[in-house]
């Protein structure tokens, strides 16, 4: 028996009823049937299925022709797709049986052209299943192997059919679309392994294999401009984490330069006033996250470039650094069709060194994090806007530290004070993590400023005697960053004992311990004649560090951290008494 050319085109029109239920009439499924039309397409699979079979017992044992094997491998197909539904639909152990069915039937098969589109869909597909089910190294195996026989096959030279080009005769083959087809199954299953990687910790893999996932897409032109440019501009963070700041401005670039290409085609004038504001909508969005993926590119390259004219260089360090030049030389992750040269030199990729090298990466930053703001508002995306103001405070800071002028460096601060307390308008019962965010950073501002002020102090005092609103400045922001503080630890304080709450995380007990220690230096730093006011703030010098020494002997596992400051604490618990004593003798006598 000899399958017809009547009973291929009934299979073919079925098959395009099935593809055209699941790609296209699923998107208007109503939310209480969102699966309608994935249950459509089932039922019409296993229709075809059941057909196919009866087909196969129809034909002799010993008979092996094309009819046979054009029914295995359609059939492989129809396994592969029904897999896929069901994984879809959240029905795993019957997605993996259809799954496993196809790999059993085509495994003799897998090199041929008619069905390795199938196989290698069959191999993503199980591999997207075993990461559903959280079993990350079984994911690993199967892409592993869709992989190996994605290489293997282009190596043979052969020419992949697709489904299609089964039902019709070798006239009606379409031409260069099983290519296609492969090469956008192949680009899945680099973009599912790189997950897969992430996942396990092989993060320079990962990337590798995401970057390799972005070239693909541009190389056989299949990707959406908005979600490609996201996925390069979220690439670039781990790019810049690990210095290689070369190649994470080259993909925010690239992302740019996709998103740029995409607002000049985006509207069509067929549209509905509808649909070109749900396209704007999507546009600017993702244009505020792509600007703000660019901000902390900046100020990744300003904290790093800090960190190490404060480090002494050695070594060790050097050889990190020789080894990740020659892992990103090796690697050229770069995107070598697109001409993005005038968005990479919108900022430097080499670190700063002095306040003219640091300064026009903070202007690019604030740049990037005021259009940001254009879209994350107070009022529409709280929480979002908070974190961009706190960059720019951020940014703030960091410029500070470039600049040697005490005066300037103050003003810096301030500007930095300066929005931070803006978000304090915000409710803490709603934002409670980002107002002790804001209190913790603006008690370090404020006592930063303070240390720069009293360090003028000491100097001037030396020379002359100091104006009396210079020692208000200081005493004012003393108090100012106290309060800072104490709201921050307030915050962790049970209400009905107002003590620190039983079993807080050791990640948030550590900046309570940092807190208590500042408070404490804080009293200690305030200058007052009186000794009345200096008896009250050693007292609360004591108490804040008790408090400190207390927490921290109750909670050994994040001493570590504290050892110069226990220290400290130690001695100062033991002189501080001493000295109250001494100003209380000193008041009684009048003296």
């Amino acid at each position: 028996m000899i399958i017809s050319k009547e009973q291929l085109s009934d299979y073919k029109e079925k098959y395009e009823e099935v593809e055209n239920l699941v790609e296209v009439d699923s998107k208007h499924d109503p939310q209480t049937e969102p699966f309608r039309s994935h249950y459509k397409a089932m039922d019409i699979l296993v229709e075809m299925q059941h057909n196919l079979k009866n087909l196969l017992n129809d034909l002799p044992d010993d008979e092996v022709h094309e009819s046979r094997r054009l029914l295995l491998y359609i059939l492989g197909y129809l396994y592969k797709d029904s897999g896929r539904i069901c994984l879809w639909t959240q029905e795993l152990a019957s997605g993996e049986t259809y799954l496993l069915k196809c790999i059993e039937l085509l495994e003799p098969y897998k090199m041929n052209p008619e069905c390795v589109n199938a196989y290698l869909g069959a191999l993503n597909q199980i591999g997207i299943l075993w990461s559903n089910r959280n079993d990350a190294p079984k994911s690993r195996e199967y892409l592993e192997q869709a992989d190996k026989l994605y290489k293997d096959f282009k190596a043979s030279s052969k020419v992949p059919f697709t489904i299609y080009d089964l039902f019709g005769s070798k006239d009606e083959i379409e031409q260069g679309k099983g290519v296609n087809t492969l090469e956008q199954t192949y680009t899945l299953t680099l973009y599912y392994l790189a997950q897969i990687l992430g996942v396990l910790g092989d993060l320079h893999l990962s990337a590798s294999l995401c970057h390799r996932t972005l070239q693909r897409q541009l190389e056989f032109n299949d990707y959406e401009h908005v979600d490609w440019a996201l996925n390069a501009a979220t690439l670039s963070q781990y790019f810049f984490q690990n210095d290689r700041n070369t190649e994470s401005r080259h993909h925010l670039a690239a992302a740019s330069y996709i998103m740029g290409k995409y607002e000049s085609q985006m509207l069509q004038p067929e549209m509905s006033e509808d649909e070109r504001s749900a396209v704007l909508e999507v546009f600017n969005h993702r244009s505020a996250d792509i600007n703000r993926c660019w901000a902390k590119y900046g100020l990744n390259l300003l904290a790093e470039s800090k960190n190490r004219l404060m480090r002494d260089d050695d070594g060790d360090g050097l050889q990190i650094q020789k080894d990740i030049q020659k892992i990103a030389l090796n690697e050229q992750c770069k995107f070598e069709s697109l001409d993005i040269g005038a968005f990479e030199d919108v900022i430097t990729d080499q670190y700063a060194l002095m306040y003219d090298d640091a300064k026009p990466i903070f202007l690019a930053i604030q740049n990037w994090l005021n259009k940001a703001k254009e879209y994350y508002t107070l009022d529409s995306e709280a929480s979002e806007y908070a974190k961009i103001v706190q960059d720019q405070a951020s940014a703030y800071k960091c410029l500070a530290f470039y600049d040697f002028d005490d005066g300037n460096r103050c003003k810096l601060h301030k500007r930095q004070a300066d929005l931070l307390e803006s978000l304090l308008t915000m409710n803490p019962t709603y934002y409670l993590n980002i107002c002790r965010e804001v209190w913790f950073e603006l008690g370090s501002t404020y006592s930063t400023m303070m240390d720069i002020k009293l360090e003028a102090f000491e100097k001037l005092k030396i020379q002359e005697n100091p104006r009396p609103h210079v020692l208000n400045k200081i005493n004012l922001l003393c108090q100012k960053s106290i309060k800072k503080f104490q709201e921050f630890i307030e915050s962790y304080n049970d209400k009905d004992t107002n003590e620190l709450k039983k079993n807080i995380p050791s990640d948030e007990l550590q900046p309570i311990l940092f807190a208590y220690f500042q408070v404490g230096r804080l009293y200690y730093k305030i200058i007052t004649p009186d000794k009345k006011s200096q008896v009250a703030n050693v007292t609360n010098c004591l108490k804040y560090y008790t408090m400190f020494m207390k927490t921290n002997d109750e909670n050994k596992e994040i001493a570590e951290h504290f050892k110069q400051e226990y220290s400290v604490c130690r001695e100062m618990v033991e002189l501080l008494p001493l000295k109250i004593m001494k100003l209380r003798s000193e008041i009684e006598r009048g003296t």
